[in-house]
């Protein structure tokens, strides 16, 4: 069962400031320092569902296998796919687990990825942010 709190933003920073690799959620992070049962824990943000593609846990958003999603930093266009559980960078072929580590592998610092920088082309060709998926799901 989950539960929803408040916290300011210092608080919220200092959650993500205790992360330590692995960890992909806040409910992860509070986890380790309060030392709560890992077992008990919801799957990793990026976990593999059926079909494929990727899924965030976090804000129950399902990326099926083959989404491509797209942004500019500092005038250089980036796309990745949703493949297998990762994100999977075109320039380079990294992957990553999550989306915030997709994000940090291009632009400097902190940032929230469903501001509106990363994007999708909709079925009818216009490029739209995928934050809206999240308030859709």
């Amino acid at each position: 069962m989950s539960r929803t709190i408040s916290v300011s933003t210092e608080v919220f920073a200092a959650i993500w400031a205790r992360r330590q690799s692995g960890q992909e959620t806040e409910d992860a992070i509070l986890r380790g320092v309060f030392g709560c049962d890992e077992t008990a824990a919801p799957h990793s943000a990026s976990a593999l569902v059926a079909g494929g593609g990727v899924h965030d846990v976090r804000n129950d958003v399902h990326f099926p296998e083959g989404f491509e999603i797209l942004r500019t930093y500092k005038r250089r266009e980036y796309s990745a796919r949703a493949t297998a559980g990762v994100w999977l960078r075109s320039d380079n072929s990294q992957s990553y687990a999550t989306l915030n580590q997709l994000n940090a592998s291009i632009a400097a610092g902190a940032e929230n990825v469903w501001n509106g920088n990363w994007k999708y082309r909709a079925p009818n060709g216009e490029l739209r942010s995928i934050g809206e998926l999240r308030r859709q799901s």
